[in-house]
């Protein structure tokens, strides 16, 4: 179960075990700006469908804005997706995988088409593949979901807070 929210609006520090549908009812439902929410969870969870026909078992480390109430609205949904090292993938399957992760630094043909950063589902979703299992892999994830970044986007010095685990 979700815990209650701190005064602040975020999540006490530690990764907390949720299902779908408790983080529809506490960060789309109950939230502020929860329109905007809508949006960003549908994309998550036609996401979530599409992993699940490559992965037959994963877990999301779930982050973000969106996992905060805050003045302004999420612009987006962050994860991080430990997959397991022992399932058995294709080519096809790695080649379904790349689209559903943040990439940098992309070109497209020509100059005119390039991206310092393309995000999966129209930019509604920010993701990022961990090996599960990796000690330092997991390390730096569980260290980057727990900073709390104040306004200007840089993080404020020892203030943590805490996110969301989804397994599958």
């Amino acid at each position: 179960m979700i815990p209650a929210l701190t005064d602040g609006g975020l999540l006490p520090p530690g990764r907390h075990a949720a299902t779908m549908a408790e983080i529809e009812e506490i960060f789309v439902e109950q939230a502020p700006h929860s329109d905007r929410r809508r949006r960003i969870f549908r994309a998550f969870q036609l996401y979530a469908d599409m992993m699940s026909d490559i992965l037959e078992r994963g877990t999301f480390w779930v982050d973000g804005g969106f996992c905060t109430y805050k003045a302004e609205p999420p612009d987006d949904l962050d994860l991080a997706v430990l997959i397991d090292p022992m399932l058995p993938l294709t080519g096809k399957d790695h080649e379904r995988l790349i689209p559903l992760f943040t990439l940098q630094g992309v070109q497209v043909g020509s100059p005119l088409l390039a991206a310092s950063r393309v995000q999966p589902m129209g930019g509604l979703i920010d993701s990022f593949a961990i090996v599960a299992g990796v000690v330092e892999q997991e390390d730096y994830w569980d260290g980057t979901w727990s900073k709390v970044k104040g306004p200007d986007g840089e993080p404020i010095p020892g203030a943590v807070k805490g996110y969301l685990e989804v397994s599958w």
